[in-house]
């Protein structure tokens, strides 16, 4: 496994965390841009540029307690992330076999888990710039390129999967030099459900201690 520092920037926060960079990221698909999808792509691309002003807002606010910055972030994840669509790629096939009540209280728990990790590195923001440069379409999404530029140091890119549903962008995945968070976090769960013997109900309890 690899050590690998994400600045997760859709709200914002720069985090610092471990990740397994054995998952495979996802495959790119270079498509030419018609009238009406540069329209979608350029749409995206002030989606990512906004929701990062927005993080940056309250995370450079000093006079803000963490408990609100932590109830912003929530807003943030809410408003901006399909976190239906992420928590159930994450599950994985396991999906298909949770009962309707393990998938409800496996969609909040992800949810909690969420914002706690990230919550935790709030503190790790030192004035880094957001900065969005392009746009593509990549099958139904547009990717969004953008940098996280710090005061000194190496740039590190991260990609935005964003997909627009009922009139309105949402983020489906973050891809960070390359490696997909979401595939990331799906081999993750899958390798402690089968830990535990195939079984859900061994993810969520792994979940409700987070």
């Amino acid at each position: 496994s690899t050590s690998a520092a994400i600045l997760f920037t859709a709200q914002g926060a720069v985090a610092s965390t471990d990740l397994r960079v054995g998952a495979t990221a996802l495959p790119v698909m270079t498509v030419t841009a018609t009238a009406g999808q540069s329209g979608v792509t350029e749409g995206a691309k002030n989606f990512i540029a906004s929701m990062g002003d927005r993080g940056i807002n309250f995370l450079g606010n000093e006079t803000m307690s963490v408990e609100a910055k932590k109830a912003e972030f929530r807003k943030l994840l809410n408003d901006s992330f399909d976190m239906s669509t992420i928590g159930r790629f994450s599950l994985g096939t396991y999906w298909k076999t949770a009962t309707p009540g393990q998938q409800q209280e496996y969609q909040k728990l992800f949810n909690d888990m969420i914002v706690k990790v990230y919550s935790k590195r709030f503190s790790d923001y030192k004035g880094q710039k957001f900065d969005v440069r392009n746009a593509r379409v990549e099958g139904k999404d547009s990717i969004v390129t953008s940098f996280i530029v710090p005061n000194d140091g190496a740039q590190v890119q991260v990609d935005w999967r964003v997909r627009k549903k009922g009139g309105s962008y949402k983020v489906v995945d973050i891809i960070v030099e390359g490696v997909s968070m979401s595939q990331t976090q799906r081999a993750d769960f899958a390798s402690v459900i089968q830990r535990g013997g195939g079984k859900v109900d061994v993810l969520l309890q792994h979940l409700r201690q987070q």
